[in-house]
């Protein structure tokens, strides 16, 4: 501490303020996660367009005369109507909804009672009615990324250099 004309000058190293870290905003809901409350508002009606697009979009997907083999674990299923036929929790078994969120390890739903549910795909076996068609979806096989599934894996060869 040093006294200069009558003033208090302190020569120790100043604490600065703490930063407070910026919180992230709620735009992508699948990095922030939905809240109880925004499960509890979402309503079955809301999401039944969604499912009349997925139709459409299913229905180019898999012609009618032909068999679909690997489309169908490629597929995006947001939107599908499905339907849990087996799984490791029997309680699970019979529940039904349109998929909201597919994640690498959970297909979750509303129910048409305004029910958000989540379905872990380990052990579970899915089915959905298509134009008069069912399909069954094996979770074990879907457990990836939705965005991953439908990528062709590349082979990549190294560069040959030769030198002199």
């Amino acid at each position: 501490m040093v006294r200069v004309d009558k003033q208090v000058v302190h020569l120790d190293t100043a604490k600065r303020p703490k930063k407070e870290k910026a919180k992230k905003k709620k735009t992508n809901l699948v990095r922030n996660n939905l809240t109880k409350e925004d499960k509890a508002s979402l309503k079955y009606a809301s999401f039944e367009p969604l499912y009349k697009l997925w139709c459409e979009y299913f229905s180019g997907l898999a012609p009618a005369d032909k068999t679909i083999g690997d489309r169908l674990l490629k597929a995006d299923y947001h939107g599908a109507l499905l339907m849990v036929t087996e799984a490791d929790n029997q309680c699970q078994v019979g529940l039904h909804g349109i998929v909201t969120l597919e994640t690498r390890y959970t297909i979750q739903m509303i129910t048409r009672a305004d029910k958000y549910i989540t379905i872990p795909k380990q052990g579970s076996v899915f089915q959905f009615v298509l134009e008069g068609r069912v399909f069954s979806l094996f979770g074990d096989q879907m457990l990836q990324k939705p965005d991953l599934r439908g990528k062709k894996a590349r082979v990549r060869q190294p560069l040959r250099i030769f030198l002199r």
